[in-house]
Parts: C-alpha cells; structure tokens; sequence
C-alpha cells in the first residue's frame, strides 16, 4: 500500500507537466515589403493581452522570415512587427497547439508609401473628389463642367471652403459680382483668415464699386498675409493713378524685392523710369517682364516702349 500511495503521487507531479507540454506551438511569421521582397532584421514584438508581463522578441533572417515558441498556446497573442523606415503593423493571433506550426504574414509600407495612400484616399472623399475633378476641368479649359462639380462639392461638403472660393472666383470671372462676394463670404464664415478668400472678398468689392467692403477685407488681408505683393503693388496703384510717381517707385521696388518676377510691378516701375528718362533701367525692367511674363496684359505696350527707348 506504501509503494501504491508513492505512484499516485508520481503520476499527480507528471500529469500537469505533460498538459503543459501539450500547449505549445510554434509560429512563423514572413515579413515583406509592398513589393514582395524580404525584409531583413525586422523586429518581431509578442505580447500577451491576457499576461502583462509576457513578452517576446525575435528578429528577420535574410528570407524575412522569424520563429518564436509560444509555450502556452491556449491564449491570443499579439504580434508587432516594425522596421526602420516601415510602418509598424499588427496582428493578434492563437498559435496551433502542438506540433503544428502557425504560419503568419506581415506586409511592412515604407513611411512614404503610407503617407501617399493616405493623402490618395483623402482625395476621394467625397466633396473632396468633386473638388479635384472640378480643378482638372478648369485646367483643361471647361469652367462651365467645374462649375457643376464644384457647386456638387459644396451640395455633399458644405463646409469645404476651398471648393466656395472656386465657384466664387468663376463667378467674379462670369462678371457675376454679387453671387462672387457671397461666395467670398461663406468661404470666409469657414476660414476667416483665409487670404485667398479676403483676396476674393476685396477683388469683388472693388469692382462693385463698395469702398468701404474694400477696405475692410484689404485690411484683413494684409494682417494675414503682409508679404504679398500685390498688397504693396496697390498701394502703388492708387498714388500712380493720383500721378504720384515718387511715391509709388519705393513700393513697387519693396514688391518687386518680394517677387522679383511680380509682372504689375515690373511694368509699372520700367514706365516710371521712362518718365524719368532713365532709358538703362526701364529696358532692363521691360525685357525682363516680357521673359518672365510674356503673356502680360500690358506686353504689347512694353514691346513698343522697347523699340522706342
């Protein structure tokens, strides 16, 4: 009876031990990149969801391929995978118990290729969508086609700012000034510092002849963008049409230390030296607004003022 009372003893420490044994399971995992090529030394992260202490490393061979043993295979898992100059990614799995081994398969994005599927699923949002194919139509030459898909941009994404400028900028073009400054105005109740919008906001006041809306989006705009030019190119315009020659040259040279290819500025300044009489300058100035510009509405006008000096 002493020696049947020791096997029972054996057999309760050797079962335990043997169950144990039997919950393993091996895992292999492939790391590869977007193209299908291996990815060396990648690093292999296992965590237990169920055991925070529980952690694992393992690395890529030159197959881009990692083993890990998983000493109790009865729980999930969770496999990092990361890479230099790779997003990380991420799976949770159970491996097989016993002699089966897991096999797994990690497809690693560089940084950049992420960021462009982003930026590519980005553009098909809708409203967004509708605002990309109206600018293709614009450039293709088909305002009328962008108009319809910018106005379907605002109807799916009314708060899409950019897409109230476009139709607003088409509306100033089609002489529709009023339907221009409400665009310009709804744009702006979105982005208030928006300057392209204040730049729309104070071209369609000007030209429906309201100073004092003029005034009060120039003001604005110049806060958020002091460095443009055509600011300073303004300024000039107003002393040049009141014959202010001397006061209108130190801002149109500012506008031109700004953009030195800014063509307003260009032309305006090569007839102020023509008026002066200083032949050298003004040549210089016009032949470089007819490189650089050759297309300008006042192109025609340098060209003879060229082949008078």
């Amino acid at each position: 009876m002493r020696k049947l009372r020791y096997f029972f003893a054996f057999v309760l420490l050797v079962i335990p031990v043997l169950v144990f044994a039997q919950a393993q399971g091996r895992v292999r995992g492939t790391v590869l990149d977007s193209k299908g090529k291996p990815v060396v030394g990648a690093k292999a992260i296992v965590t237990c969801p169920e055991v925070a202490t529980y952690r694992k490393e393992a690395k890529t061979d030159n197959r881009g391929v990692f083993s890990v043993l998983i000493v109790d295979a009865t729980k999930m898992y969770l496999f990092h995978i990361e890479a230099p100059g790779y997003q990380p990614v991420e799976q949770v799995n159970k491996p097989l118990i016993g002699s089966q081994t897991l096999e797994l398969s990690f497809t690693l994005m560089t940084v950049e290729e992420v960021q462009a599927e982003a930026q590519k699923q980005a553009l098909e949002q809708p409203g967004i969508k509708e605002l990309r194919e109206g600018k293709d139509l614009l450039d293709a030459g088909k305002p009328a086609e962008a108009r319809a898909k910018f106005l379907e941009a605002v109807r799916v994404k009314p708060d899409l700012h950019l897409a109230w400028l476009e139709l607003g900028i088409l509306d100033l073009n089609d002489g529709k000034v009023d339907d221009a400054l409400k665009a310009a105005e709804k744009c702006l109740s979105l982005q208030p510092n928006f300057a392209h919008c204040l730049a729309l906001a104070a071209n369609a006041a000007k030209t429906k002849g309201d100073t004092a809306s003029y005034d009060k989006y120039m003001a604005a705009y110049k806060v958020v963008n002091p460095t443009d030019p055509a600011v300073l190119f303004n300024e000039a315009a107003e002393k040049l049409n009141k014959g202010d020659d001397t006061g209108a040259k130190p801002l149109l040279e500012q506008a031109l230390e700004i953009n030195p290819e800014f063509a307003p500025a260009l032309f305006e300044l090569g007839m102020i030296h023509v008026r002066a009489g200083e032949s050298a300058k003004a040549k210089e100035l016009l032949q470089k607004l007819l490189t650089v510009a050759p297309d300008y509405k006042d192109a025609a006008m340098a060209k003879e003022m060229l082949n008078y000096l």
